[in-house]
């Protein structure tokens, strides 16, 4: 168990607030961070990875306070940022040498046997051989994953991974994640809500360094459970209904405006429909932008 509680992260330069006392819980398995581009999500991982100080509040792991136990905290931490670089003249197996190395494991054959499990665990046999820099990008994220799994973490933190990924390597990743999820808690950021949709039951949605949500998924989007409607329409029933309902969604089919939308009376031609994580965490946010 992670608890997050009364965090807070002023940075000096503008004093600009990134997180606002931000408190929850984060159980085993894998939990979904949300939150639109700069809602503080990478800020808070980075918090959470130690690679980072708040400027208020505390974080505990297992009980003991992260901040005072950083170096038995960091033993139990495998960490994929957003940005990572992975030393692009190296093949797959150079590369988690030098990872094993300056984790402290000396014996070469313990890390010969370590590398080859991480290997296997991704998907990347067969491409030992080939330098970082012709993998593709879902491979890339793969091999982040490989470095992160080295010494069998009890926490995996992944900031945004499936952004740039194609729809095959974006799904390959997500089962990867699903796979790897047993006995350990996974910490998932993304603004992308159908890549969480079916992997975690818990979530927090972040906004503008606040939170708007903490708890189950389920009861997230049962929130919004029959009073989710659907019209095909015009220009003119949109406009009608973003000043009358919360709208969720608006795409243009042939003409028409299909406009998914939360009110508690439907308007003339509406169907109800089966509400999706991303239409409770639009309706959360107050309805989508033009």
């Amino acid at each position: 168990m992670i608890e997050i509680k009364e965090i807070t992260k002023i940075y000096p330069r503008g004093k600009k607030k990134a997180l606002d006392n931000v408190t929850f819980d984060i159980p085993e398995g894998i939990f979904g961070l949300i939150g639109r581009n700069g809602a503080g999500k990478t800020t808070l991982m980075r918090i959470i990875a130690t690679v980072m100080d708040q400027t208020s509040g505390a974080i505990m792991f297992d009980g003991k306070e992260l901040k005072a136990n950083r170096k038995e905290f960091r033993k139990s931490l495998g960490y994929l940022p957003q940005s990572t670089k992975l030393m692009p003249r190296l093949n797959i197996v150079e590369f988690l040498d030098y990872v094993c190395i300056m984790k402290g494991i000396k014996n070469k054959k313990e890390r010969k046997q370590k590398i080859a499990e991480a290997i296997e665990t991704v998907g990347l046999v067969g491409e030992e051989k080939k330098r970082l820099s012709n993998y593709s990008g879902g491979m890339l994220r793969r091999a982040g994953i490989a470095q992160a799994l080295i010494e069998e973490p009890k926490v995996l933190i992944i900031d945004e991974p499936t952004t740039g990924l194609d729809p095959e390597e974006r799904l390959y990743f997500l089962n990867l994640l699903s796979r790897i999820a047993q006995n350990r808690t996974i910490i998932f950021s993304t603004h992308i809500t159908a890549d969480i949709e079916n992997l975690c039951r818990n979530i927090c949605i972040l906004e503008q360094g606040q939170v708007k949500y903490t708890g189950d998924k389920s009861e997230f989007i049962d929130g919004i459970q029959g009073r989710l409607y659907e019209l095909d329409g015009t220009a003119e029933d949109e406009e009608k209904l973003r000043h009358e309902a919360i709208v969720t969604s608006v795409a243009y089919v042939e003409g028409k405006a299909r406009i998914r939308y939360v009110a508690e009376t439907p308007y003339e031609g509406s169907e109800a429909v089966k509400p999706t994580l991303e239409d409770a965490y639009i309706h959360a946010l107050g309805g989508v932008k033009r």
